[in-house]
């Protein structure tokens, strides 16, 4: 009798590197991705840069359905040849997306969006 679990292909390890590009402060939010006091809580957005290339729009929204991408620089300031994109983290996992979406090696950091 052949044994094939040895022949299971595994995933690599993740990068925990990914965490240090991800520039919010994870304390402030609960377990639902909300911030404030607990009769006006509220979701927080971050942004990042991408390629202006629809594949690498593809791949993040794939990702992060509460994306969205934006004219601008944004204040992380994108250069002409990316897009800004925002997104929430009032959704299911969020640390989780984060975490994928700072995984991808054109996303060099994430950072809270302040409105004003």
């Amino acid at each position: 009798m052949v044994v094939l679990s040895t022949c299971k292909s595994q995933k690599p390890p993740e990068n925990t590197d990914a965490w240090k590009k991800i520039k919010l402060d994870f304390k402030q939010l609960d377990a639902e991705g909300l911030t404030g006091p607990p009769k006006g809580k509220v979701a927080m957005n971050y942004e990042f840069c991408i390629p202006s290339e629809e594949k690498f729009w593809r791949q993040v929204h794939k990702i992060d359905a509460t994306a969205q991408k934006n004219a601008g620089k944004g204040r992380i300031a994108c250069k002409d040849s990316q897009w800004l994109v925002i997104g929430s983290t009032h959704q299911k996992n969020y640390q989780r997306v984060l975490f994928q979406l700072a995984s991808l090696p054109y996303v060099k950091r994430i950072e809270p969006t302040f409105w004003e």
